[in-house]
């Protein structure tokens, strides 16, 4: 859970607030970031003991101090082509000005693409993401069954 999560309820950041000694004006700045407020080490070391022994959830320390963790190149394309991202965003994107552009490079028919709404997002189709080089995860192998393994008993000699 982070920061601003936890004392988004009025009553936990008090509580928070008193626990570590400070205000809680002062941990919505630091939550949110507030013109560039970040806790020393050692607040943020007393937010993540208090937060524990408070409860509902522990805040851990590091995304406070050293800011959120860097995104892999595969999460960051893979939040280009979200709910968010439209047709019109795509086309810009790459620079295509119709749909005729899109559809052949994505290599799908016209009338296809032309349904898409201009400003809904796209559909999350293999085609898309491999435009924007997310590269699909390889779908891991099958077991082989052994057909007759329901039928072999183990055997008992003398």
């Amino acid at each position: 859970m982070d920061l601003l999560t936890y004392i988004s309820d009025m009553s936990r950041r008090v509580a928070l607030a008193e626990a570590c000694g400070t205000s809680p004006e002062y941990l919505w700045q630091i939550a949110t970031r507030w013109r560039g407020k970040r806790p020393s080490p050692e607040l943020a070391a007393s937010i993540e003991r208090e937060t524990e022994r408070l409860g509902p959830e522990k805040v851990p320390k590091e995304p406070m101090i050293f800011g959120p963790a860097a995104k892999t190149e595969r999460a960051v394309i893979g939040a280009l082509v979200d709910s968010r991202m439209s047709k019109r965003a795509l086309r810009s994107k790459f620079g295509f000005k119709t749909d005729a552009h899109l559809a052949k490079v994505l290599k799908l028919p016209l009338a296809e693409v032309e349904s898409w709404p201009e400003e809904q997002g796209v559909p999350p189709l293999p085609q898309v993401l491999q435009l924007l080089g997310v590269q699909e995860q390889p779908a891991a192998e099958a077991v082989p069954q052994d057909p007759d393994a329901d039928r072999i008993i183990t055997v008992e000699a003398a």
